[in-house]
């Protein structure tokens, strides 16, 4: 066996000094953490985790230093073999997330330094020098791009603010592991990662756009790109998107950029209308430059829709409304809400302006008093110097209204009320618009369930933790989410204890008369087994699949119901999304969806990946064969009139979505038969 020791020089003759002195704390720790994974080999179940606390006490002091953890990267067969990593959840390296890497990375103390053991690992496998059942170097290579692509602040030290909050100890042991990841996998090799990322992130339409943000800054502050270079040009676009919408606005200040077009003639301010809306329809993301100009432009509608983007509906809603669009102009559009630029022209391309209701919901909105609770909530998501607390609600409720697909739950366990927001933002904009003026005038919301009243001010925590509130979200959903999550927390209470899932009272009441009576569940709530799955499949395909549910097609959301798994298969837990659509495209029937959990291409299982794009995915869509979906899908919602021929359904596929599902999340469940009615 490979001895973890390595030797530190030093001259003798030298007088001490700091590094000496760390050089050799270094080689006793080193020694000491041979010592102790040798005990670990044959230590009981019981002094496992006493020997682990002991040998992250010696990791702490390695990972000080790049030596250090060079030490520990040529550990890693013996850190696996001791079974450092069983027990947890760095157990399989098949199931790690390379987005929760950062996360983890910040936590502190054990958590940090069992994620920087688990990053060595993989460098160890990525470059040969050690074997992972189920990660072949080439997926511990695209493991580690993916890890660099989600961590790419991390490179860089300083650069946000919550890097800068890191205690010194902590920063320094991330800026050692990202050195070591980045012999394995540097940087040049990591740019078409990076510009796939962006591009995916973009396509999708989020209302709130940091992270795409965030990686265009580095990438310009950091990187050098050429426009020879194919993998350059593709991060270049979004450089020049945010940085540079033309060239008027690349080569000014942004305080100069807005004077040169108060200075400028109607010719001039059409070309920068024409730039300016290309770059922001073709990414999504509008900046300060696009708030100038739509200021600048207000009071001329052919410029204006220009500059907005509109399609037919959209200039003629701007036409019919142009005051009141000026009026919300005028009150919402700055520098620090630019993104409410592209929101307010999908919102007049939408045509809602023309309903009743949400011309006197945004009316109720623009005069709100805030309660106080609301406006710190809405303050600590805000910088200093930007608008009033009321005018940036009121410029994201734009967003919301304009974009119903970029609405995402952030790291908060809230998909059903992001999925609840994004509902009324399509169908009952003037119903979302008097929750929001509710919750923010009164900071408590009222739902009845089964004819009785709930209000969320009366209610404690539910899934969410007030204090763990991620506030990286829009507006809206930071008002909104913590009553929703109240009462669905309540709701589901008071549902419990019923022989079927909650979710068939629950949903209907939370969301409202959209969600169709008719629902099956293949999850036995009294038994804990998977119950009459043929029979919950084929309902599923004579209700949803075009060939055999007599052509009805879905008129609004379907909340469902999902199973998600590692790679490997095993079963992680339940997540709610909401299917969208569903159309053949090309030779496949395929399941539109919509994943509130801000990422649309998050993996369901290693051969199950939604995607976003390239199979006729509308801005915010995710997607999947049918096939693919069903052997996810554990609960849905159907009207009963619409039910097809049971019998007529194909056999071959509901064996082999059977098959799929038993094989992943279904070792996780006894299976019970049910008769299949004729």
């Amino acid at each position: 066996m490979r001895s973890v020791r390595r030797e530190v020089s030093g001259d003798g003759g030298a007088p001490p000094d700091p590094d000496h002195s760390r050089a050799q704390a270094h080689e006793g720790a080193a020694e000491r953490l041979g010592e102790i994974l040798e005990s670990m080999r044959t230590a009981t179940p019981l002094l496992q985790s006493q020997h682990r606390v002991r040998l992250l006490s010696q990791v702490d002091v390695l990972t000080d230093s790049r030596e250090g953890l060079e030490v520990l990267r040529e550990a890693a067969a013996e850190l696996v073999e001791a079974g450092v990593f069983e027990d947890g959840p760095w157990a399989d390296p098949e199931r790690l997330v390379p987005a929760l890497v950062p996360g983890t990375l910040r936590a502190g103390g054990h958590t940090t330094l069992m994620e920087v053991l688990s990053e060595l690992r993989l460098v160890a496998a990525a470059n040969g020098e050690i074997e992972l059942p189920g990660l072949p170097a080439s997926d511990a290579q695209a493991f580690l791009r993916e890890v660099l692509v989600n961590s790419f602040d991390l490179l860089f030290p300083g650069s946000t603010e919550e890097d800068r909050s890191l205690t010194p100890d902590v920063r320094t042991k991330i800026g050692h592991v990202m050195e070591v990841i980045l012999s394995a996998v540097p940087l040049d090799r990591i740019k078409g990662d990076l510009a796939s990322e962006i591009e995916l992130i973009c396509l999708q339409r989020p209302i709130v756009t940091r992270r795409a943000m965030q990686l265009i800054a580095h990438i310009r502050e950091q990187l050098k790109l050429s426009a020879e270079i194919e993998e350059d040009r593709r991060l270049l676009r979004f450089v020049a998107a945010v940085h540079s919408p033309s060239p008027e606005a690349g080569r000014r200040a942004p305080e100069d950029y807005r004077a040169y077009l108060e200075s400028s003639d109607r010719a001039v301010l059409r070309d920068e209308c024409r730039l300016l809306s290309a770059t922001m329809m073709d990414t999504g993301i509008a900046v300060g430059a696009h708030a100038a100009l739509v200021r600048t432009v207000a009071d001329d509608t052919e410029l204006l829709a220009s500059a907005l983007g509109l399609n037919s509906s959209g200039r003629a809603e701007l036409e019919a409304h142009r005051p009141f669009v000026q009026r919300l102009i005028d009150e919402t559009v700055h520098p620090s809400t630019a993104r409410a630029v592209y929101g307010l022209g999908r919102l007049l391309d939408r045509g809602i302006l023309s309903q009743q209701p949400v011309r006197s919901g945004l009316e109720r909105i623009r005069s709100l008093e805030l309660h106080p609770h609301v406006e710190e909530i809405l303050r600590r998501s805000q910088s200093d110097g930007e608008p009033s607390a009321v005018r940036v609600l009121l410029a994201d409720v734009l967003s919301v209204l304009g974009q119903p697909l970029g609405i995402g739950q952030g790291r908060n366990p809230t998909c059903q009320s992001a999925r609840g927001i994004s509902l009324w933002s399509r169908h009952a904009p003037g119903k979302l618009l008097e929750m929001i003026r509710t919750v923010g005038r009164a900071n408590d919301l009222e739902m009845r369930f089964e004819g009785a009243l709930i209000r969320s001010g009366e209610l404690d925590d539910g899934l969410l933790k007030h204090a763990e509130l991620d506030h990286e979200l829009d507006a809206v959903s930071l008002v909104l989410v913590p009553h929703l999550d109240r009462i669905y927390s309540e709701m589901m209470r008071r549902a419990a204890g019923r022989a079927e899932d909650p979710h068939q009272w629950v949903n209907p009441a939370l969301y409202g008369h959209w969600i169709p009576t008719g629902f099956r569940s293949a999850y036995d709530m009294t038994t804990g087994r998977i119950r009459e799955y043929e029979l919950f499949l084929r309902t599923f395909y004579a209700t949803h699949h075009p060939d055999f549910n007599r052509g009805h097609d879905l008129a609004y959301p379907n909340p469902v119901g999902i199973f998600l798994t590692s790679s490997s298969g095993a079963l992680i837990g339940f997540h709610a999304v909401s299917i969208l659509r569903v159309r053949r495209e090309g030779d496949e029937v395929r399941v539109y969806l919509l994943n509130p959990n801000t990422e649309g291409r998050q993996r369901w299982h290693a051969d199950i990946s939604p995607t976003v794009a390239g199979h006729g995915e509308e801005p915010g869509e995710s997607s999947l064969p049918f096939d693919q979906f069903v052997s996810r899908l554990y609960a849905f919602h159907y009207n009963p009139s619409d039910v097809g021929d049971l019998d007529a359904v194909d056999g071959e596929a509901i064996q082999r979505v059977e098959r799929a599902a038993r094989e992943s999340w279904g070792r996780s469940y006894e299976w019970t038969p049910g008769p299949i009615p004729v």
